[in-house]
């Protein structure tokens, strides 16, 4: 096959011209390297090489000069195929053309295809041959048994070729006979009368190839004939219709026209056929124009060259002037004494009004570049000559003294870019040069050393004929324009940056600025926002708020004030907007500034401020309620406790145990009112505390006791039901916070079970791992107490778990919650060292479950402590503002070998204690006294004797909250109410410290 430098076909655009039974088509994709099948080939050589020869392409040269390939069947050639057939008794015989990259047939016998590729077949391995090739069995020889056209249609096995050679000794291609049975050989017969085919066919080839330059000769021949008759009969078709034409001959002091024509007897107003043989005289032209003519004709037969020129031309039948143009020259002719001319006349009339008024489009032109800003250089594409320059291009660049020198054409395009160069050290016209494809190449910036900023831009010039000629340069000062645009950038950053959001709307409501801040409070993107109406946006707005802002926009200029509005989340916000109508230079209204501050957040501290100021008086109404009541419960602990003591009867003791314990009850209750009012916690809470110090519960209690609340308060709706293991371990903790943790976990499911429901409280013992601890960061390893308290209720969603435990946070109406008690349940479990989960499901129910650290120790036993430590017969100054607390703290005091003096205040209290300090041996001092309180009356008496021991009684505050030496062995703080016991302890402690 041939290896030439055309492009070779694929594959499959081989197996497409391939007919549908040429076997299998698949067999043909794979390329099969056959071998030479003489001895002058290495084997293994591809049998391409051989038509690498220096001598192909002179080969392929032959080939094309007979201009047969590709052409239609001719009976000649098919008659020698059909020959070759039947010669040989083959039932397949081609005439194959070997082309570059293809095997093209022209004849063909027992075969359907036009062409294949020169890789496959066997007519490649005759080229080089010279002589015919012969293969006998192609299925025998394992170089040609896997050939595609042998195992496939048209399934060769045996071939005979004979190289067709041209006279100049190029084998161009091969007649070849193939049969689909092997042979042994050709008779010498058959060799021979193919070897005379093939003659036969180069002879008709050159017989072809002659009888085509023979008609091309003659055709050749006969052109000139007709382009002469072709131009004759132009040459009447343009005389006919051209506008005004003819031959004339000069007589005297006069012109003869000696032809006639259409046109110019028109124009004249003469008949068809009037001009012959008429002077110009008689045509009603002027002696002035026929002098003229004649001066014209003189000169073409002079320079033998023609003469044009122009004269005006008043028509006799309108009166109307007309502008000709006169082009004459001279006709060289011997059979004639006087010399004739050719002439031919344009009515030119419309040249010289567009003339006029280019020239005034000129001037005009001219003057508007001489008042325009802008700098104007134009310089010839080829030459480099500078074709314009403007007086502004001058004075940009600073080359004024240079401008009759470039006007007149002394100075060339390289010499202006060196002076500018000089003069600036910038090339004007560098890095901006159009190109012929674009009418605008070049629209750039330069920045000159002083400064200033120049734009240019670039543009190619057209002649008539549609051809670049000339590169047109525009420069304007932009100086200005550069710093106005860096300050609008500059206010534009500003508002991007700005922490409000600034939207302005035209009268129409229609957005035509959104900034970044309004981007970020609002939600929507300034491209979404630009060009669409307010409402479109902020649709939540609503039209008749709007409006009227809009109208009070318009009469008085601003509006400020409060909005709420909705994000494009959904989510509700509250935005302080101040409007402000903007005007144009003629003071007409023309948009509407809006600046927006988001103040919901502000709105919300606000509400919580409010919220902390009802809870701060709350408190303060708290602290004096609690006072009152403390100095109320007082009295009555202890006359129950003193009358308890005297009696005998089992059942008046009973009535007696339960007002006391209803009394310490209420002592207990005002402690938890202070709490809420004031954070006040009890002493075991306090940071120095350790596990030893707290109180050992049993929770199970706790839970009994709530069942029976609930039972007793909740509606009868909310059934209650108690799970407590049987075994369950104690917790270290206060009573009262952990009751109150109880309660409120007890009143959120009664809220949430508004239709009734099933409340479960239960208690178990857990162990918690290091995997749980991972879970929870609040938890430790260890045994603790989980009690869950769960409802059916409503549910909580997912968004809001989380938030809960916050302050303040409430999902209930305005006033029926203060979003208090979840957060105190928070605070009350972490100061006990545990923590809390929720788990809810909405309309389904929630679940809370508290974890308190387990203590392996028996639960402190609260039993009633019967000592009552006596007195020695000391002096004791008690020190209250209520009689009935001076009352019966006195007689208690007495009851128990002590003598007692009181005070209503501590002024009385300083007084009598000057009066009797030598026997006074302590004093119990309350806190809040009128006149003199418990602080500066205890600093009094320390002053006058810094030994004397003192117990500081309070009904508002901890021992944390009074103001005394902590450290010091003689003073002891009890808190308000009191027992007997507790008061005659404390006493007894304080008397016999050293």
């Amino acid at each position: 096959m041939y290896m030439a430098s055309a492009k070779r076909p694929t594959v499959d655009s081989v197996l497409k011209q391939l007919p549908e039974n040429f076997a299998d088509r698949r067999i043909w994709r794979t390329v099969y390297p056959i071998r030479a099948i003489d001895n002058s080939v290495p084997a293994g050589k591809d049998i391409m090489n051989p038509l690498l020869s220096n001598k192909e392409a002179v080969r392929l040269e032959a080939l094309h000069q007979y201009q047969i390939l590709d052409t239609l069947p001719e009976q000649a050639f098919d008659d020698l195929a059909f020959l070759a057939a039947q010669v040989c008794a083959t039932p397949i015989a081609l005439i194959n053309f070997i082309d570059a990259n293809r095997q093209w047939f022209k004849a063909k016998v027992g075969l359907d295809i036009e062409e294949m590729p020169v890789d496959i077949g066997f007519c490649p391995l005759c080229i080089p041959q010279d002589d015919i090739l012969i293969i006998p069995d192609t299925l025998a020889d394992e170089r040609f048994a896997t050939s595609p056209v042998v195992t496939s249609a048209p399934y060769v096995r045996f071939y005979a070729g004979i190289p067709l050679i041209t006279p100049q000794g190029y084998a161009i291609g091969t007649l070849c006979v193939v049969d689909r049975v092997p042979r042994l050989t050709l008779e010498s017969e058959q060799i021979k009368s193919l070897q005379a085919i093939s003659r036969l066919i180069i002879r008709q080839l050159e017989l072809r190839r002659n009888s085509t330059q023979v008609a091309t000769i003659k055709a050749e021949h006969q052109k000139p004939q007709k382009v002469l008759k072709q131009s004759e009969s132009t040459l009447r078709s343009f005389f006919r219709s051209a506008p005004m034409m003819g031959i004339i001959e000069l007589s005297d002091n006069d012109t003869l026209h000696i032809c006639d024509h259409a046109a110019t007897a028109r124009f004249f107003g003469l008949a068809p056929g009037a001009m012959r043989n008429r002077h110009a005289s008689e045509l009603g032209l002027s002696p002035d124009y026929v002098g003229d003519w004649m001066y014209s004709c003189r000169q073409a037969q002079k320079l033998q060259l023609p003469v044009s020129f122009e004269y005006p031309h008043n028509t006799l039948a309108t009166g109307n002037q007309r502008w000709l143009r006169a082009t004459v020259s001279a006709i060289e002719e011997s059979s004639v004494s006087c010399p004739r001319f050719a002439y031919m006349v344009e009515d030119i009339t419309e040249c010289k009004q567009a003339e006029e008024e280019l020239r005034w489009k000129e001037a005009l032109l001219r003057s508007m570049i001489g008042v325009s800003p802008l700098a104007f250089y134009v310089v010839d594409s080829h030459t480099g000559d500078i074709l314009y320059v403007n007086e502004r291009f001058c004075e940009m660049w600073g080359i004024e003294h240079l401008k009759e020198q470039i006007e007149s054409g002394k100075l060339k395009h390289q010499d202006v870019m060196s002076k500018c160069w000089q003069l600036t050290e910038v090339y004007p016209f560098s890095s901006c040069q159009p190109i012929s494809s674009e009418t605008y190449i070049c629209e750039d910036e330069i920045s000159l050393n002083d400064g200033r900023i120049i734009q240019r831009s670039s543009r190619g010039l057209r002649d008539e004929n549609e051809q670049y000629f000339a590169k047109l340069y525009i420069f304007e000062d932009i100086t200005t324009r550069k710093l106005a645009e860096q300050q609008i950038r500059e206010q534009v950053a500003l508002l991007d940056v700005a922490t409000d959001a600034i939207i302005v709307r035209d009268l129409n409501n229609k957005i035509l600025l959104w900034n970044k801040s309004a981007e970020n409070l609002y939600g929507w993107k300034a491209e979404e926002t630009l060009g669409k109406k307010i409402e479109e946006i902020l649709h939540n707005e609503p039209l008749l708020q709007d409006r009227k802002i809009y109208k009070n926009v318009l009469e008085s200029s601003s509006w400020q004030g409060e909005l709420q509005t909705i994000t494009k989340s959904g989510k509700e916000i509250i935005v302080e907007s101040r409007w402000t109508l903007v005007r144009d230079e003629h003071s007409q209204p023309k948009s509407i500034l809006v600046v927006d501050t988001d103040i919901t957040q502000k709105k919300q501290l606000e509400k919580q401020f409010l919220r902390n100021q009802r809870m701060e008086s709350i408190g303060t109404l708290t602290s004096g309620i609690a006072h009152d009541l403390n100095n109320v419960l007082s009295p009555i602990l202890m006359s129950v406790q003193m009358v308890k003591a005297q009696c005998h009867d089992e059942r008046t003791r009973q009535i007696l145990t339960i007002a006391e314990n209803n009394a310490k009850r209420g002592a207990s209750l005002v402690k938890q009112i202070l709490s809420f009012a004031r954070g006040i916690e009890g002493d075991w809470t306090r940071p120095n505390a350790t596990n030893s110090d707290r109180p050992v519960l049993q929770l199970k209690h706790l839970i009994s006791e709530m069942k029976q609340i609930v039972e007793q308060t909740f509606p009868k709706s909310i059934v209650v039901q108690t799970q407590i293991q049987s075994n369950l371990l104690p917790v270290c903790g206060d009573s009262t916070q952990l009751h109150q943790v109880l309660m409120n976990l007890c009143l959120n499911a009664r809220d949430a079970m508004t239709n009734g429901g099933t409340l479960k409280i239960s208690a178990k013992n857990v162990f918690i791992d290091e995997n749980f601890v991972k879970m929870y960061l609040d938890a430790k390893v260890g045994y603790y107490i989980v009690f869950t308290v769960s409802d059916t209720g409503i549910g909580i969603p997912n968004e809001l778990l989380d938030k809960i435990f916050e302050p303040f946070f409430t999902t209930k109406e305005f006033g029926q919650g203060t979003g208090l008690g979840l957060s105190t349940v928070m605070g009350i479990i972490k100061g006990h060292d545990g923590f809390i989960t929720v788990s809810s499901s909405v309309s389904k129910g929630t679940t809370f479950k508290v974890y308190l650290p387990a203590v392996k120790k028996a639960a402190t036993q609260f039993m009633e402590d019967l000592e009552m430590p006596i007195g020695q017969g000391e002096w004791i100054l008690v020190v209250d503002d209520e009689p009935a607390v001076r009352e019966i703290s006195k007689v208690s005091l007495e009851n128990n070998n002590y003598k007692v003096m009181t005070a209503s205040d501590g002024i009385e209290a300083v007084a009598l204690y000057a009066q009797h300090k030598d026997k006074i041996s302590a004093a119990i001092i309350d806190m809040m006294m009128p006149n003199m309180d418990g602080v500066t009356t205890i600093s009094t008496l320390h002053k006058m004797n810094p030994l004397l021991r003192i117990i500081a009684v309070s009904g508002l505050a901890t021992s944390e909250q009074v103001p005394v030496d902590k450290a010091s062995q003689l003073t002891a703080f009890l808190p308000k109410p009191y027992t007997t016991q507790e008061l005659l302890k404390t006493l007894r402690l304080i008397i016999t410290r050293q």
